[in-house]
């Protein structure tokens, strides 16, 4: 097995850290919450969570999961694209996914409220917003990079015995998500609309860096 590229073990690490920080905090008297993602109209919203959010989890198992994916894809990732790229890769997808998360919750509140900002509105009552957690709309921005990098690679995903190629594993995952997302499903807290952010950027992203340096080559080409 080959080690762990340099970005991608610091990710690893600081989410951990960040994990065991959730569970250590509210024993100093620090509400981890003050680092999870709320809407821009919640009180609770400060700057700050739109980055630290990406390295709280949930759950023990929704850190596993992430953690075992990043690494499963961002790995191979890294190594194709360099540090530098990963990161932005990174990053940029975790930001796609807060853009996209923020957009569909506006659309909903103000479909049924008539408003994007009712705690900040006069004549509306207060709404309670509950926060976003988790690496995963980064992840997805990592996970498509690979399906188009290497779309005919198998794989076994979690829940499908059979081995499955890139090119169509992630699609159907995304797909998922939309169809998940649109139908908006009583008990369903997971945030759709950012696994979509976060693969939507990094397939724009993939698809700019691969045009950049076919124009690099082309250029320098005698």
């Amino acid at each position: 097995m080959p080690q762990l590229t340099p970005a991608l073990k610091n990710l690893l690490i600081i989410m951990a850290l960040i994990g065991l920080a959730q569970l250590a905090l509210p024993n100093i008297g620090f509400n981890p919450e003050q680092l999870y993602l709320f809407y821009p109209d919640s009180y609770n919203f400060q700057w700050w969570q739109i980055f630290t959010h990406v390295f709280c989890h949930g759950s023990l198992g929704h850190f596993i999961f992430n953690g075992i994916a990043l690494f499963s894809f961002g790995l191979v990732v890294e190594m194709r694209l360099g540090s530098q790229r990963f990161l932005q890769l990174f990053f940029f997808a975790a930001l796609g996914a807060v853009l996209f998360h923020f957009a569909a919750m506006g659309y909903t509140i103000h479909d049924k409220i008539g408003t994007f900002f009712p705690n900040h509105a006069y004549g509306y009552e207060a709404v309670p917003y509950g926060p976003m957690v988790g690496a995963s709309g980064a992840v997805y921005g990592v996970m498509v990079a690979f399906a188009v990098l290497y779309p005919n690679e198998t794989l076994l995903f979690l829940f499908i015995p059979y081995p499955i190629k890139a090119k169509y594993l992630v699609p159907i995952m995304v797909g998922l998500d939309i169809v998940l997302g649109l139908g908006s499903f009583s008990g369903d807290n997971v945030a759709h609309f950012a696994h979509i952010g976060g693969a939507a950027i990094g397939l724009g992203l993939i698809f700019f860096w691969k045009k950049q340096d076919r124009w690099r080559m082309d250029k320098f080409d005698y």
